[in-house]
């Protein structure tokens, strides 16, 4: 059905909902990304994330009958770059405020009541932020957000690295615009590559097994001891690759306040904020932390300290 309603007010109404960015393309994935996500499957490369192999991430357009449009969303969340301490552990820029998931999911109904008003239907739209079994960067890129990052993650003009996406499939039909030429935007660089302590990057590909902030979130074993005695202090996820790239130097600093460390647990974990989480485990809801819990974030830390130890004898 043509939708009554123009892009530039999708892309209004959606700004003054908070996010920072927004476009429009088919909800079809491009066939160079669905090879290249079964290759990266067949590689074993997932991990223990056996919900990756939801080959419905393929295609988008079946979890809504009839779209005809996705609508990709950017939220900007870079925050200052901390130091690591001996004494604490830094959480990884995103996980510092609210949970993303919520924030999102709270636009995302207003998202699509607002356009079952203005269009006069119910039923047209899903919403979708991560957890819903969707090649969401595809989707990006193919709206024209950006492209892919050696380091596997979507490349925005003005934003760089630190975004996060959610999107809606609709049955209204927009005008889109053709998908921008694939380049490989990122040339020679290989500063993410080299940054990375466990070398768990190639080219555009991510091996789960040696990444440092896959052990400390998705994970539910014991992160092994040759990524443990190479993680230089976090405590939960890992910028370091974001932080190494050139693309992330320029954008400033997300003033949106559930992203702010005031709003979560804040940039770092120290023992006095574990034992308080262990009096009150009610602390991690609604923020990022409540993913690896308590234990396993005591367990993150004691190894930290170790470690810090065992480099102040030497």
């Amino acid at each position: 059905m043509k939708a009554n309603i123009s892009v530039d007010e999708v892309k209004t109404f959606a700004l003054s909902l908070g996010w920072d960015d927004v476009g429009l393309t088919n909800p079809t994935i491009p066939e160079e990304d669905i090879q290249a996500y079964r290759t990266w499957l067949e590689h074993n490369h997932h991990g223990e994330m056996a919900y990756m192999e939801n080959d419905l991430r393929c295609y988008p357009e079946q979890l809504l009958p009839g779209a005809k449009t996705a609508i990709i969303f950017i939220t900007h969340y870079k925050q200052p770059s901390q130091p690591f301490r001996s004494d604490a552990g830094l959480v990884a820029s995103y996980a510092r405020g609210r949970d993303y998931h919520n924030v999102h999911h709270k636009r995302l109904k207003k998202m699509i009541r607002w356009l079952e008003e203005k269009s006069g239907q119910q039923g047209i739209a899903k919403g979708f932020s991560d957890s819903t079994p969707i090649m969401e960067k595809a989707l990006a890129v193919k709206a024209g957000l950006g492209w892919f990052g050696k380091n596997t993650l979507l490349i925005h003009r003005r934003f760089g690295t630190f975004t996060l996406l959610s999107g809606l499939l609709t049955t209204l039909e927009f005008p889109t615009l053709t998908p921008p030429e694939r380049l490989p935007r990122c040339g020679s660089c290989r500063r993410c590559l080299d940054a990375c302590p466990t070398q768990a990057l190639t080219p555009y590909q991510l091996n789960a097994h040696k990444c440092l902030s896959y052990h400390l979130i998705e994970s539910k074993k014991e992160v092994p001891s040759h990524i443990a005695e190479k993680n230089p202090g976090y405590a939960f996820g890992c910028d370091i690759c974001q932080d190494a790239c050139p693309h992330n130097k320029r954008p400033p600093l997300s003033l949106a306040p559930e992203f702010q460390p005031s709003q979560g647990l804040g940039e770092y974990l120290e023992e006095d904020d574990l034992l308080t989480i262990e009096e009150n485990p009610t602390k991690l809801f609604g923020t990022p932390l409540k993913r690896a819990g308590i234990k396993r974030l005591r367990k993150t830390f004691a190894s930290h300290t170790e470690q810090c130890l065992m480099v102040e004898k030497d």
